[in-house]
């Protein structure tokens, strides 16, 4: 229970650091791509050990050989910690350089958040979808199986949407730094994954395995892409608050919606339905979550700021 809840307590230090980091290290030609490998790579470690631990801990008696290795892999990661500069040596952008000039209060900053309509537009889509994503990872096995899905076909599904999903996050956090069409992105691939949930409403059901797979890829694919463009437009639609305020805001309503989700998906499991345990009534659920966001960020219009503010600026940087 302790190291879960220390685990708990570092984790949003990973989350939130990823468009800091971004920012401070890479121009826009590289900042997109930046803040799509720090923000999966915390669903790549989930996946690599899914896949190692089962392999390592064949019975109880050996689950203290999972944690140890579990222990070494996390440790050696943090080794090299102290040697990475807190900077670059030349600011990587005009906003990156301006940082301290350009700071607010914690109290400022959260007022500009709570009255910008486009940073809430983006902020309760993420949530909404990151939330919805993590809890569709989480139940995915228990929502197939009552159809004659077993265990290790299930394991499959979320393979296809983990791996489809890093594919997806790749392959756009490059197109967004070449092109800059965030709201492009973002006003096309949303109404997608609220379809794609809409369709898990159909195809979850007996003999509809390759349907399932298809959907499941689909989603990730999707879903993931949607990762780094909604971290970039938080802070661009946001500017000059601080990035690691902005992006914060985005994870912290993912977790609190994701916590909400997995609570009431569970609690709507039909336990005397045909199939019994099923979870239908789930889905329509998130369905029923996932279809409006595409309302909202149908009128996002926010133009962006950083990255104007960079035009505007454009030339060498002097310390």
């Amino acid at each position: 229970m302790i190291g879960q809840v220390l685990c708990a307590i570092g984790q949003p230090f990973i989350l939130n650091a990823s468009t800091p980091y971004a920012a401070l290290w890479f121009s826009a030609n590289g900042r997109g791509t930046a803040s799509m490998i720090a923000g999966i790579i915390n669903a790549v470690g989930m996946a690599i050990a899914d896949l190692v631990i089962p392999a390592i801990v064949t019975e109880p008696s050996q689950l203290p050989m999972g944690f140890l290795c579990i222990a070494c892999v996390t440790t050696a990661f943090t080794l090299p910690n102290p040697f990475i500069p807190k900077k670059p040596k030349t600011p990587p952008s005009y906003s990156a350089f301006t940082k301290d000039e350009r700071s607010l209060s914690f109290k400022k900053s959260l007022w500009k958040l709570f009255t910008n309509y486009n940073f809430l537009i983006i902020a309760i889509s993420f949530g909404v979808l990151c939330g919805l994503a993590s809890t569709l990872t989480s139940l995915l096995t228990q929502i197939v199986t009552p159809y004659g899905v077993s265990v290790d076909e299930a394991g499959y599904l979320g393979a296809a949407f983990i791996v489809a999903g890093l594919v997806g996050a790749f392959a756009t956090g490059i197109f967004i730094d070449r092109t800059r069409r965030h709201k492009l992105v973002l006003k096309a691939f949303v109404p997608v994954v609220g379809f794609m949930f809409l369709a898990l409403v159909f195809v979850v059901k007996e003999d509809g395995y390759a349907g399932m797979m298809a959907i499941c890829a689909i989603l990730g694919f999707f879903t993931f892409s949607l990762l780094p463009v909604a971290l970039e437009l938080s802070v661009e639609s946001s500017y000059p608050v601080s990035e690691s305020i902005s992006s914060s805001m985005l994870w912290m309503a993912s977790q609190i919606l994701g916590l909400i989700f997995i609570a009431c998906m569970d609690a709507l499991r039909d336990d005397n339905g045909n199939p019994p345990g099923n979870m239908r009534r789930s889905l329509i659920f998130a369905t029923c979550f996932a279809m409006p966001v595409m309302l909202g960020t149908s009128v996002y219009n926010s133009p962006n700021k950083r990255l104007e503010f960079e035009e505007k600026n454009r030339g060498p940087i002097s310390e």
